[in-house]
């Protein structure tokens, strides 16, 4: 039986409203909008957002402005800022450390020291590294940040056990930008009006660059890094790892299901897979006709994984 609600006056704006009989709403005689404007003076444990900005950002699928710096061009494979600005809003509050294991051009420490978070990064291509320290040098949050060149599986060399706060990285592929070429949608030039994108091409020619292995290859050594971020971070902490699966259509491998292989790692090595995230990159891709007019009929893949784990001990493993 629903509860008996009365109307009456806002005491504090005056308009009509009604509660149910009971509730704290009806005894302070205040509308839902007067009542929903108290000082919310609950602790808040992860982050330093407002309700409102925390429901805003729980949207499991997401766009996000793609307007690309000069130095994530010269990458290709960068995530946008607005990515990896929302993600440490999410996961972290002011003057905490944030980690990226493949750093890039540096997107994550830059997204951090704007928003006044401490950062460190390891990059092994060191142009990449260099283009990120350059932005770091022109901040005046620099002391805040550090930006390593090795291989990220010497992470234990600088970072303490339990020392991160949150992990925001987007890893190699495997060989995929060594079996792509040209630009996508260069071969339908002559019959349509988009425009080519550029494929992002090979990150080093480092035997031990992750982007030159095999897809097996890169797997293991994938483990090796879950199993050592795990170390250094912090208990109740979050990892957000940004992926996308792919083909391999000359070797006849139709799908290749990396976010579930990365899940597949995570919880090996001690996380919990927390949330999955759709990144809609529908809107800057141009959709081609691929397989046509073949009997293999194969989606467009416009969009990525933003796959959220969390170091806890709180959660329990999933029953098989």
């Amino acid at each position: 039986m629903a509860a008996k609600k009365l109307a009456f006056l806002c005491s504090q704006c005056g308009v009509s409203a009604e509660a149910p009989v009971g509730t704290e709403r009806y005894e302070k005689l205040l509308c839902k909008d007067c009542y929903g404007k108290r000082e919310d003076k609950r602790p808040r444990a992860l982050n330093e957002l407002s309700g409102s900005e925390w429901a805003k950002f729980s949207k499991s699928v997401e766009q996000y402005p793609d307007t690309r710096s000069k130095k994530q061009k010269l990458h290709g494979a960068s995530f946008p800022m607005s990515l990896a600005k929302q993600q440490i809003e999410i996961y972290t509050k002011k003057g905490e450390l944030v980690f990226d294991p493949f750093l890039g051009v540096g997107t994550t420490i830059d997204a951090a020291l704007e928003l006044g978070r401490k950062a460190i990064g390891i990059e092994l291509n060191p142009k990449f590294a260099q283009l990120a320290q350059e932005d770091i040098d022109n901040s005046i949050f620099r002391d805040n940040a550090s930006v390593i060149v090795d291989d990220t599986n010497n992470m234990l060399n600088y970072l303490s056990e339990e020392s991160v706060d949150f992990i925001l990285t987007s890893p190699p592929y495997a060989d995929l930008l060594r079996n792509v070429k040209g630009a996508f949608a260069y071969k339908w030039r002559e019959h349509s009006d988009v425009d080519p994108v550029e494929n992002p091409q090979p990150y080093s020619d480092l035997p031990n660059d992750i982007g030159n292995m095999t897809y097996e290859e890169s797997l293991s050594a994938l483990q090796e890094v879950f199993r050592k971020c795990y170390i250094v971070q912090k208990n109740e902490s979050y990892a957000v790892w940004v992926v996308k699966d792919f083909r391999n259509v000359k070797k006849n491998i139709p799908y290749i299901n990396f976010h579930g292989d990365v899940i597949r790692l995570a919880e090996e090595s001690g996380y919990f897979l927390w949330d999955i995230r759709i990144y809609d990159q529908t809107q800057f891709r141009p959709l081609v006709c691929l397989g046509y007019p073949s009997r293999n009929y194969y989606l467009n893949i416009g969009h990525s994984y933003i796959l959220v784990f969390k170091k806890t001990t709180k959660a329990k493993r999933r029953r098989v």
